[in-house]
This record gives structure tokens, C-alpha cells and sequence, in this order.
């Protein structure tokens, strides 16, 4: 006797699908057989315009839309699909429906190609679905025990210790014999264990930046024990979405309501056996609350909304037979969620007793639409489209953005609340049994990461925002990079395809006639003087251009050949083009023939392509002095520009001197991108600001300023250009900048390389551009790799870190944070920093800064960058000061061996005090000498209001060990109400550079003790 089913049997669905003809299931719903393979093993099926094709896998048949690679799987998947009317069906009416087909008869049996003949086959297992159920549960054993090993424990709790989990919550009761560590080769992961009814089903393995599932059924989820201990009665439930949120919102919530709770996550999205999987877990712990701790984003908010029409209180189990079932809560009204790349779409069925009932309903919940959508600032936001209406049945549609599924979720809670009001009296449960509990920022993990940096929740809040720009412009990003690829994929096609037609068109005898012809008439419009006999016979060869070498290398530069753009050299034009035939000419005659062709010349070349002039192009030059009261360096700089022989040229000085005695001089230097040495000019640009933020002395205080699309321009026109700086002329390199007769300036070189640096500087491996600083957009792999894909030549708004080149050596670079990426940086410490730099401190409430104590180094490879020594890297409160290759080599030296003294000039302002009273400037005089500076006497006038004004000089030097105090204390003069403080900005950002150094140098010591 066939025993009966559940309703909910996990057995009926590969039941149907092994009894199911999934090619008669489909016509019954209009598709027709098109094609079928020759033994019937394969068969196409159309309806409307789609195709179909069926075939065999394992034990059962299955499909895929051959437009549409994402529509394809068993006959359950059909159903769920086009079941019904063609509209689809959720998981319960794809049952009930199965249950019909095969009740309305045998499916027609279907013959597929004959089983290979047995008796040649007699060495090979026989393949009886016992023997193959034991192949599969050997191989996921082996699969587990090569995870876990033997002895499955934790031994490692690094990845925890990584993720803010701390010990009290590791070893809880709850997580004993839940997490284990995975042993392979060299590398140590932590594991989670996944579990169904049968015991052990696979393992999840997590690392920094490594995620791995076994390649397994995902028929498990993973489980903890009850807080209170195995074997107590569970009164709540907390569902997530992994292990570490689970952990996570253990540690950030259990102590302040400490019910006895059982966690469970699904490793990712979850399947319908894993939804199956805890509904039998509430059957046999019978909690009183569930709680819902997905993540703060679309897919976590359609997985609530899922859990809230699949789970149910607990079932109690009913005889049927011989056997016992699940009895199941009627269900009035479901819902099933579903989204796209860009869409979120909630399907809502009722069940009713008739039309009017059905309509009433559909009535609620419209009203309730419209008035959200009439509530939106934005205007209508929900779509509503009723898919089918029955006398028993209304199915519905709603759809909205993807930003916009919060919405959905809100008439999914009042579904739900709805659901429970339309059930019999006896049937009804509490309306609170499902609880949806969401995280401040994106999940659970990233909320206890930020409260143990001291962030409020309204902090996290606003962080969280930060985060989703983030995340959004990493979307953005891989988004614009996917489409530029099939844009120029595109085009190399087109290129080639054109290609390919211009080389057929080229080798027909027509081209070929035409070619010698303009040759011909090209030749003969530049050569000095035409030396063919009219009369002559004309034996195809080309006409030689000059009579000697000498003479044709006056015109070298007229070689340009209208097709390949390229110069033509001469001794091989020559060479290749042998004497002419034909009568001797006289002088007279050759004077005549000489003219003419001047003449004809110009008209001839009229009708060879040429294209506009080009653009005049201005760069402006920024030129400070490095010393007070001195002039001289603009002009110094301009006279070796005007001098060096190439096309460039400069206007007039324009100067100002600011307060300090600076002098800050500036001129334009006008360029075309036609001119033959674009490549050098844009050499000479590019590598003037490179060296200058290299922090090459040399360069101190230059800048060369343009606007963006003048940069590319002359890029791309450099790139292009015949003469590039390793082949240039040489000979009209300016060796020596001259200094200004009427002033000494020891600060300024005594020479200049203007495009020599860029001329003898190699990069074999590297094709990106001469630029000195790359932007990393992406975070590095965990071996260090960079790959030039990730990088760019110019900052974005989500670049991380800055790649910045060695001047000298461009295959080797520092690895800095980018300029605007430190709020990401100090909020993202795991995913943002650790990958690229050894932490000697944790983030502190405050500190907005990374604070660089030694770089990262990069090398350069074939594929990008490697990193081949991590750096040190804590976080301070104030704006580190940018530092570069070079500034990173000598800085410790300068700080240590080479320091200098420094002056500083402090101003008071006050109201004058009485004779014998201590002012604000004596207490800022104290102030300074405690530091450890020096200050000299106070200098005070009291003007006709009665405000002192005090001045006093302060000195110091950048090698004293107190550096890091006086630092500080002059900037809490600078910010205190009534003082000033007058340096230097270069003196400035050393000090706090080096004081900045010192600081952590000396946080090193206790840093073992600042954990997540």
C-alpha cells in the first residue's frame, strides 16, 4: 500500500519530478513539439515565439529557454513559472497542481535513446540508485573530512577576532561544536558547519576577502544551540543571513534581552529546503517569537518578506493512515517575492468564497497602494496589475524599483496581519509571532564593527549612507568598466571587419592602378625637376626625385607619404628608386623644368588630405620663490623654457608677494598638439609635476596648471606623435639653468633637466601612462596582485589608494590613501585597510584620518603592481600630511640626523590686563616652553580700545624628541580665540609629519592591547 503524502514532503518534489513527462506537462499548457531528436532524447517545444528544449538529466527531464539562459530546471520550475494560466505558481500551488496531473492518469510513456548494452559494460559499478545514493553521500564525506578534518575544532580565531567577534560570544554555550577551523595546505580558514535531518550536509569556509561553500546540495543550514544550553525549551528564534551576523547579533543583543535563543543562518540566499529545513526546526522547538535578522538592503528585505508567508508557528502533527502529517493553517491570502537587476516584484494570491469576497479584498489592499503612492514626493512608485481573477482565486502583481522595496515590505507585514484575520478563530496565532529586526548599517557584522569604534546609532546611521554611496559607485564603476568593454570589443571587431574590407579593396588590380598613379603624380609634384621624356615609352617604373643625396635631404621633411603618415627615409627612397631613362637635359632646360615644378608643386598638393590646424593649447606655470625677499626663479625658469629649440612658447611673468615675504610668480606657455615635439612638451609637463609632488627639491614650489581635457588632448596627440623623447635631437639640450646676475638664491638648482628625465626614463613592463601617481580603485588580492584593470590615471571619487611611482625608478612605487578616501578607509578597517597595510592601532572615537607610519612597497609586473612589503599604518584625528616616495625615504633621516631649527612668530590679541596680572600671552609663553620650544620676550602695544596686541618669536628644531608636544601645542594655540600663529606651510607640515611619526612610534607599545 502506497503511503500518503505530506503535505509539505520534501520526497513529493522528486517524486514529481521523476514521474512527471515534462514534454506532456507542457503541451497541456499550449507549447507544441517542433523538433525531436532521432531516438527521442532531446525534444523542442514553441508557444508565442519561445523555444524550448527538453532533455534528460539523471532521473529526470529538464528544460532551457534558448533565449533567456536564466529560464531553465525541472518540471517544478516550469510550473512556478508558467503553472496556472501561464501567470505562474507558488511553491503550494505547484503541489496542488502536480497532484492533479498525475491523478488525471499514467503519464505517457517516452521513449529516449536505448541504454548502452550491459554486457559490454561489465567492469563499471552497476548503477542502481542505491549504489549511486552511497556514491554521493562518500563523496560529500570525503568533501567535509577534507574541510574539518578528523577532529573538527577551532583552533584558530583570528577571522573572529577580524570581525569584532570576541571571545565571551565565541565561547558561549550557543557556538560550541559550531565553528570549527578548516586545515588546508598552508592557509587556515574558519568553518560553519551546515545541517539537515540527516546530520552533516556541507560546510561554509570564511577568511579575509575568501568566502567558500563546498560544492554540495545546499540542503543544510547552519544551527547554534540554545543559549541556555542543549536541551532547554527555545523561546525565541533569530534568523539571518550568515553565521558572523548570528555571532554579531548575539554579542550586540542577547545580554540586553537574554530569552533563550536559537540562531540559525542559510550561508547566503536561501533555498526552499533550507525555508523547509527551519519550519521544521519551529515545529519541534516551538518558540514563541521569531526574529527576522536579515540585511538592510533589497535582498534582505524580499527574504523577510518570504519568511513571513513560508514560516508559521509551530504545526502539530495529525494521524493520517497509519501515519502522522503536519497539519497546516489555511492560507486566505500568499505571497511570494522576486526581483531582477533592477526590480522588486511581490505576487499576492487570494483565496476567496466568491467573486465579491475576492473583490472586497482587492479593494483593501489598492486603497491601501494608493495612498503610498499618493504620499510619495516622487509620485506613483508601486505598479498594480491584477494577473488573474477567478471565482476562488485573485492573483495580483506589484512592482517597484529596487531602492523602493521597503515599500513591498510593508504590505507584506500588513498582509501578513491580514492573513491572520481572514483564518478561523481556532486557527489564528499571535500576530507578533514574526519579528523583523534590522541593523543600523548594511548588517549585523558592520553594525558591531562601528559601536566598538564608539559610534552613536545615529553616527552608524549616517555612515551606513556612506557606505551605500560607496558600495553604489562600486556598482557604478564595474558597471561603466563592463559596458567599456563591450564598446571596445565592439570596436576591435568593426576595426578589424573594416580592416579587412580596406585590404580587399587595396588588392584589387583597379587599387593597385590607381596607387602607381598618385605615387606618380605625388612624386613628381615635390622632385625638383622632371626628367621623363613625353615621348618616351613608359615602362612602369617610379620616376627618381633627385639628382643626389644631398640635394634631396634639403627636403626631407616634404617625404610624407599621404597614406602612412610616417617619414620616409631618405638613402632608402634613393636606393629603391633607380636613375631615370630619357634624353639628356640641358641647364636651360633643367632651370625651366626646376620652375615649373615650384609651381606645380603647391597645386598638386592640393588635393592630398590635410586636416585643420590645430587648437592653441595654454599651460600655466606656478613658480613660488623658496626663501623670503628673494625674485628671480620664474625668470629662470621661463629663460631655460624659451631656450630649449622646441615649439613651446611663454608670456610675460605676473608675480604677487603675500604676507610672509613669498613670492608667487606665474606664466602661460601657449602649445599645439600638431607640432612634431608634442611628445617632448608633454614630457616635459608631465614630469615637471610628477618630481614636484615626488618632493624632489629641485621642484619645490612648482606647479604646472591646466584643465583635463587639455591633459588628455596632448596625451593622446604625444602618444601619436613621430618624434617621442628617446629620439629626439639631443643637441639643443639646455645643460645649465642660469641664476639671476642680481640675486643669490642658494635654494634654487643650479640646473634644470627639462626632457631629459622623461627621455632616459624606461618602463619595459609598464604600459600605463607616464604619470607619477596611478589611483587604485579596487582593493588589492589577497596576494598582493594589482591589476592594471583596477587602476586609472586620474582620481574618482571611489579611489582608494594612491600608487605612487618613483620618479627615479618607475618600476618601483609607495602605496598612500588617496586624498579623499579616508572616511571610507577609517570606517572599512578590515575590508579597507588591513589588505594593503600591518595596523599598529585600531581606530579610536575621533580619529578621521590614516596616519602612515611606513609606506607599502609595489613593484611593478607584467600584469600591474605587486605588493612586496606591507607598510604600517595607524589613525589620528588631524590630516596627514601628503607624503610621497621620496618624502617617505628621508623623512626619518631628516627627523633624526639632519633636523634644522624652525621659527615661528606667535600674535596675541587681547583685553589689556592690569600691570602685574598675567595675560593670555604669558600663558601662551608658558605654554610653549613647557613644550619644550623656545620663546623669546613679548612684545606689547595696547591700542586706544584697550586691546593689547603681543608678539613673540618661538623657535624649535625638527630633531628634538618633544617635537610631537610642541606640535600640538602650537596648533591648540592656533585654534584658541585671540592668537595666531605665523609659519611656514611647508615648516608646518613637516613638523606635523614628523610629530605625526613620533606619535605612533610611541602607540606601538600598547597596541597588543587594543583589540576589536
Amino acid at each position: 500500500m502506497n503511503a500518503p503524502t505530506r503535505e509539505n514532503d520534501p520526497t513529493e518534489l522528486d517524486r514529481f519530478k521523476r514521474d512527471i513527462d515534462l514534454v506532456d506537462y507542457a503541451s497541456r499548457t499550449g507549447y507544441e513539439v517542433t523538433k525531436e531528436g532521432r531516438n527521442g532524447h532531446w525534444h523542442q517545444l514553441e508557444k508565442d515565439g519561445e523555444k524550448l528544449i527538453v532533455t534528460r538529466k539523471d532521473d529526470h527531464q529538464v528544460y532551457l529557454n534558448v533565449g533567456d539562459d536564466r529560464d531553465k530546471g525541472s518540471v517544478i520550475d516550469f510550473a512556478k513559472t508558467r503553472g496556472g494560466d501561464g501567470s505562474g505558481l507558488n511553491l503550494g500551488q505547484v503541489r496542488q497542481e502536480l497532484r492533479e496531473y498525475l491523478n488525471d492518469g499514467p503519464a505517457p510513456v517516452r521513449q529516449y535513446a536505448p541504454a548502452p548494452d550491459v554486457s559490454r559494460l561489465n567492469a563499471l559499478p552497476v548503477g542502481d540508485p542505491g549504489h549511486e545514493r552511497q556514491q554521493e553521500e562518500d563523496r560529500k564525506t570525503r568533501l567535509i573530512t577534507e574541510v574539518l578534518g578528523v577532529r573538527g575544532e577551532l583552533t584558530d580565531r583570528s577571522y573572529l577576532h577580524g570581525r569584532g567577534i570576541d571571545d565571551t560570544t565565541i565561547d558561549s554555550p550557543a557556538f560550541q561544536g559550531r565553528i570549527f577551523t578548516a586545515q588546508q595546505n598552508e592557509h587556515k580558514n574558519t568553518a560553519f558547519p551546515l545541517y539537515n535531518e540527516n546530520g552533516l550536509a556541507s560546510v561554509e569556509q570564511k577568511n579575509e576577502h575568501y568566502k567558500n561553500l563546498l560544492h554540495l546540495p545546499k540542503n543544510g543550514i547552519w544551527v547554534s544551540h540554545p543559549t541556555e544550553g542543549k536541551e532547554t525549551p527555545v523561546a525565541r528564534i533569530v534568523v539571518s543571513e550568515s553565521a558572523v551576523d548570528s555571532l554579531s547579533h548575539y554579542q550586540l543583543k542577547h545580554e540586553k534581552d537574554a530569552k533563550n535563543t536559537l540562531y540559525i543562518a542559510t550561508s547566503g540566499t536561501p533555498t526552499e529546503v533550507q525555508v523547509a529545513l527551519i519550519q521544521r526546526v519551529i515545529d519541534k522547538q516551538e518558540p514563541k517569537e521569531i526574529v527576522l535578522a536579515n540585511d538592510r538592503d533589497a535582498g534582505g528585505r524580499q527574504f523577510n518578506m518570504n519568511y513571513m508567508n513560508e514560516l508559521h508557528p509551530a504545526r502539530p502533527l495529525v494521524p493520517v493512515a497509519d501515519q502522522e502529517a503536519y497539519k497546516e493553517a489555511s492560507r486566505p491570502v500568499e505571497w511570494h517575492a522576486t526581483s531582477d537587476k533592477y526590480h522588486t516584484g511581490l505576487k499576492v494570491s487570494y483565496h476567496h468564497d466568491s467573486a465579491e469576497n475576492g473583490a472586497a479584498q482587492v479593494q483593501q489592499l489598492t486603497d491601501r497602494v494608493a495612498k503610498m503612492n499618493g504620499t510619495g514626493e516622487a509620485g506613483p512608485t508601486i505598479e498594480v496589475e491584477v494577473q488573474r481573477s477567478t471565482e476562488r482565486e485573485t492573483v495580483l502583481r506589484l512592482l517597484v524599483a529596487k531602492a523602493d522595496t521597503a515599500q513591498l515590505e510593508v504590505i507584506s507585514q500588513e498582509l501578513y496581519r491580514q492573513r491572520e484575520q481572514l483564518r478561523p478563530e481556532q486557527e489564528r496565532g499571535q500576530e507578533t509571532f514574526i519579528r523583523v529586526d534590522y541593523p543600523q548599517a548594511k548588517d549585523w557584522n558592520r553594525d558591531l564593527e562601528l559601536t566598538a569604534q564608539g559610534l552613536s546609532a545615529e553616527q552608524i546611521r549616517a555612515q551606513a549612507v556612506l557606505d551605500e554611496q560607496q558600495r553604489a559607485a562600486e556598482r557604478e564603476q564595474r558597471r561603466q568598466q563592463e559596458e567599456q568593454q563591450k564598446r571596445d570589443e565592439q570596436e576591435t571587431r568593426r576595426q578589424n571587419d573594416e580592416a579587412q574590407k580596406q585590404r580587399e579593396r587595396d588588392n584589387t588590380p583597379e587599387a593597385q592602378r590607381e596607387r602607381q598613379q598618385e605615387d606618380k603624380r605625388f612624386n613628381q609634384a615635390v622632385m625638383g625637376a622632371a626628367v621623363a621624356d613625353a615621348g618616351s615609352p613608359d615602362d612602369g617604373r617610379q620616376f627618381r626625385s633627385y639628382r643626389s643625396e644631398q640635394e634631396a635631404a634639403e627636403h626631407t621633411a616634404q617625404f610624407v607619404h599621404a597614406k602612412d603618415a610616417g617619414l620616409v627615409l631618405l638613402k632608402e627612397y634613393i636606393n629603391d628608386n633607380p636613375a631615370p631613362t630619357g634624353r639628356k637635359v640641358d641647364e636651360a632646360e633643367q632651370e625651366e623644368l626646376r620652375g615649373r615644378a615650384r609651381y606645380a608643386a603647391p597645386a598638386a598638393a592640393i588635393n592630398l588630405p590635410t586636416g585643420p590646424p590645430a587648437e592653441e593649447k595654454t599651460a600655466t606655470w606656478k613658480i613660488d620663490e623658496v626663501a623670503a625677499n628673494t625674485t628671480g626663479r620664474a625668470e629662470a625658469w621661463k629663460e631655460i623654457l624659451d631656450n630649449s629649440g622646441y615649439s613651446m612658447q611663454t608670456s610675460e611673468v605676473r608675480s604677487t608677494v603675500d604676507e610672509q615675504g613669498i613670492r608667487r610668480a606665474e606664466f602661460d606657455m601657449k602649445y599645439r598638439n600638431d607640432q612634431p615635439d608634442i611628445a617632448i612638451i608633454h614630457a616635459i609637463l608631465t614630469n615637471t609635476n610628477a618630481r614636484a609632488e615626488a618632493g624632489d627639491e629641485k621642484y619645490a614650489g612648482v606647479s604646472v596648471a591646466e584643465s583635463e581635457p587639455d591633459r588628455a588632448a596632448r596625451q593622446a596627440a604625444a602618444e601619436a606623435a613621430a618624434i617621442q623623447p628617446h629620439s629626439r635631437d639631443r643637441s639643443q639640450d639646455v645643460a645649465e639653468k642660469p641664476a639671476p646676475a642680481e640675486v643669490q638664491l642658494t635654494a634654487v638648482p643650479a640646473a634644470m633637466p627639462t626632457a631629459t628625465p622623461a627621455a632616459e626614463v624606461q618602463v619595459a613592463a609598464a604600459p600605463a601612462a607616464p604619470a607619477a601617481v596611478i589611483y587604485l580603485n579596487v582593493m588589492p588580492m589577497p596576494d598582493g596582485t594589482i591589476h592594471d584593470r583596477d587602476t586609472s590615471t586620474h582620481a574618482a571619487s571611489y579611489s582608494m589608494y594612491e600608487i605612487q611611482v618613483d620618479a627615479q625608478n618607475p618600476n618601483k612605487a609607495i602605496i598612500m590613501p588617496a586624498a579623499n578616501a579616508h572616511p571610507q578607509l577609517v570606517s572599512n578597517t578590515n575590508f579597507a585597510v588591513r589588505p594593503v597595510y600591518d595596523l599598529v592601532a585600531q581606530p579610536q572615537p575621533g580619529d578621521a584620518y590614516v596616519a602612515v607610519a611606513t609606506p607599502t612597497q609595489a613593484e611593478r609586473t607584467p600584469e600591474g603592481w605587486k605588493i612586496t612589503e606591507r607598510g604600517q599604518a595607524g589613525f589620528s584625528p588631524d590630516k596627514p600630511i601628503e607624503r610621497s616616495l621620496v618624502q617617505s625615504e628621508v623623512t626619518t633621516a631628516t627627523a633624526a640626523n639632519q633636523g634644522s631649527e624652525k621659527q615661528v612668530i606667535i600674535k596675541v590679541d587681547e583685553p589689556a590686563t592690569p600691570a602685574g596680572e598675567r595675560g593670555q600671552a604669558e600663558a601662551v609663553k608658558a605654554a610653549i616652553t613647557g613644550s619644550g620650544a623656545k620663546a623669546g620676550d613679548i612684545q606689547s602695544t595696547t591700542d586706544a580700545e584697550g586691546i593689547r596686541h603681543s608678539e613673540m618669536k618661538v623657535s624649535y628644531r625638527t630633531d628634538q624628541p618633544e617635537l610631537a608636544k610642541i606640535s600640538q601645542t602650537l596648533d591648540a594655540v592656533a585654534n584658541q580665540k585671540g592668537s595666531q600663529v605665523i609659519e611656514h606651510s611647508s615648516d608646518r607640515a613637516e613638523r606635523k609629519d614628523i610629530s605625526r611619526g613620533q606619535e605612533i612610534s610611541l602607540n606601538r607599545t600598547r597596541t597588543a592591547e587594543i583589540t576589536r
